[in-house]
């Protein structure tokens, strides 16, 4: 995806590394992001937002920037296998951003011949999601391994609620267990009308999740608050807490006045304003 922010953080790589000849490669992959997890199902995205990488080989020794700080990662290759990286992350807080980071690192890398191959052993979720649930797809994960899935949200957008405290109460054995086997058949459900292009049924499981895990799990009154207004709110098709804050679904049309609405209702009830973004 070469946007006009690629073309910005193009000029601040030369700006940084030199206009020295040489290819210059570029990557992009979007954060995951769990619409729904059970104990063996699983439904993910990749988002729009997300981290962008640009490269070239130089000498023996790799060094990674951040776009947004000045310390390098430097590490010796050897035998000509160094490079020179500099990436930008879209939306900092959301998301599994640093596992994000390193796999589009590694991709870049083996674009530009000094890696064989991607370790996926620690970045499951972006490699999950960047293989079968980006630009329009969704990626499901059952017993049978991982597969894309339609994910017909064109007339929707999706946002992230950021709240101070996600987690409560600890949860027991036997709760978690009943929510998983509960999670495990709304994938199910949700996955059997996403083939049929019904995003219909992924709202209505997305809501039932949430209202098990508010009673199964030790989820935070922030949280629970959260997605309480998200569901009352004019536009919003589901919500459900997250390990990111609270997912929401909403009608595209409707989004920038549902978003502030969440936003003010949320500051009166719990006394901060809660950070929104939309990642999709």
């Amino acid at each position: 995806m070469y946007t006009e922010r690629s073309v910005e953080l193009k000029s601040d790589f030369y700006s940084r590394y030199g206009s020295a000849s040489g290819t210059l490669y570029f990557e992009r992959v979007g954060l995951p992001f769990m619409l729904m997890r059970g104990g063996s199902r699983m439904l993910a995205f990749a988002a729009d937002c997300g981290v962008r990488a640009y490269g070239r080989r130089y000498g023996d020794v790799l060094r990674v920037l951040d776009s947004d700080s000045n310390v390098c990662d430097v590490r010796f290759c050897g035998g000509g296998g160094g490079a020179q990286i500099l990436y930008k992350t879209d939306l900092s807080g959301f998301g599994r951003e640093e596992e994000t980071i390193a796999y589009t690192v590694d991709k870049l890398l083996v674009r530009m011949g000094i890696k064989k191959s991607i370790d996926v052993s620690n970045k499951r979720a972006a490699a999950l999601c960047d293989e079968f649930g980006s630009r329009g797809w969704c990626a499901y994960l059952g017993r049978g391994g991982a597969k894309s899935l339609p994910l017909p949200l064109a007339d929707h957008n999706v946002m992230m609620i950021r709240v101070r405290k996600n987690g409560g109460r600890k949860v027991n054995e036997t709760d978690l267990e009943c929510f998983e086997e509960g999670e495990d058949r709304r994938i199910e459900a949700a996955a059997a009308g996403l083939k049929d292009c019904r995003p219909e049924v992924l709202f209505e499981m997305m809501n039932e999740s949430e209202r098990a895990a508010e009673k199964l799990l030790g989820v935070s009154a922030q949280a629970r608050r959260a997605a309480e207004i998200a569901m009352d709110t004019d536009g919003v098709c589901a919500a459900r807490i997250c390990e990111s804050g609270v997912l929401c679904i909403s009608e595209r049309e409707k989004t920038d006045s549902a978003a502030h609405m969440i936003r003010e209702e949320f500051g009166k009830q719990v006394g901060y304003y809660t950070g929104i973004a939309v990642i999709k």
